[in-house]
């Protein structure tokens, strides 16, 4: 059973690096100093997307968003896409956090053609991949999951059937929704405390004490807020189109999203100020202006 992975960026190199553990693997990506360190680990590579499809039965997609997953499928103008080398039956594996409404139209559009694609995105961040702990929601008929399971516990044990395709795309802009909020509501309760005279670590040590104690507060004050340490792999504009498509898909769907829409205006703002390519972080530095506190230190730094 031949597997490739096309897109081994920071998150889906850490997957690809997981499996090639346990499976050898064909690569492909834009960036070539990418794919030399993964043929230094003993992939092989790819020249181009049909060599992928051609040679492949199960194929690995970490894109930045949906738009991105459907130009590497179909193709654009001059560039052949994974379906025109296609091989009937192959299982398009799409780890992107992407748009459910598009995940479905896509898998529709390939199942016409004799292609299976499933939604497999992933929680936890490039460390918990390399950790073998990440959290993989698949959307996926129930014969699907069961052909793709095995291959995605050589990558960790922690993978949930979500249910239908485009399910685990759910799921995962649920989480980065309630992702989002929680590091804003973090930020803006440590802010009261240090403006109202406490100092910030004995602030986020109090808090890990009671009844406000979250994954941010516990993972991410301390170790990159408080140190200034704010790059954490992850840009505040991919987190912006994780919650706008979290967002959206809660207007098309009836849900009331009043707290989604503050924490996507948040990140709105922080992006109009610092870019798109700032790291999520950063966020914390525009809570510090607007409270006029100093939580993250002055000699800060995004690198």
């Amino acid at each position: 059973m031949a597997i490739g992975y096309v897109g081994i960026g920071s998150m889906g190199g850490a997957l690809a690096r997981r499996l090639l553990l346990k499976e050898p693997l064909l690569v492909y990506d834009a960036n070539e100093a990418a794919v030399s360190k993964f043929v230094e680990l003993g992939a092989t590579p790819a020249a181009d997307l049909s060599e992928v499809a051609a040679k492949c039965e199960i194929i690995f997609l970490c894109l930045p968003t949906s738009e991105h997953v459907e130009k590497a499928i179909f193709g654009v103008e001059g560039r052949a896409g994974l379906l025109q080398s296609a091989k009937h039956g192959a299982l398009i594996v799409d780890q992107t956090t992407g748009d459910p409404t598009a995940t479905r139209a896509m898998a529709q559009r390939l199942a016409e053609k004799g292609i299976n694609l499933v939604d497999a995105p992933v929680s936890g961040g490039p460390q918990g991949a390399d950790a073998g702990t990440i959290a993989i929601m698949v959307g996926a008929s129930p014969t699907l999951y069961d052909r793709i399971a095995p291959v995605l516990h050589r990558i960790s044990p922690n993978v949930f059937h979500a249910g239908g395709v485009g399910t685990g795309h759910v799921a995962k802009l649920a989480n980065n929704l309630l992702s989002a909020g929680q590091r804003l509501a973090s930020l803006e309760a440590i802010a009261l405390a240090v403006k109202n005279g406490i100092e910030p670590q004995k602030a986020v040590d109090i808090i890990n004490a009671g009844s406000g104690r979250n994954f941010f507060v516990e993972k991410f004050m301390s170790s990159h807020i408080i140190s200034g340490k704010l790059n954490s792999g992850f840009t505040v504009g991919l987190s912006h189109k994780d919650v706008r498509l979290a967002c959206k898909l809660g207007v098309d769907s009836g849900v009331t999203m009043f707290f989604g829409n503050i924490a996507r205006e948040f990140q709105q703002m922080t992006i109009n100020e610092m870019g798109a390519d700032a790291q999520v972080n950063s966020v914390a530095l525009m809570m510090d202006r607007l409270a006029g506190t100093h939580v993250v230190p002055e000699d800060y730094s995004l690198d």
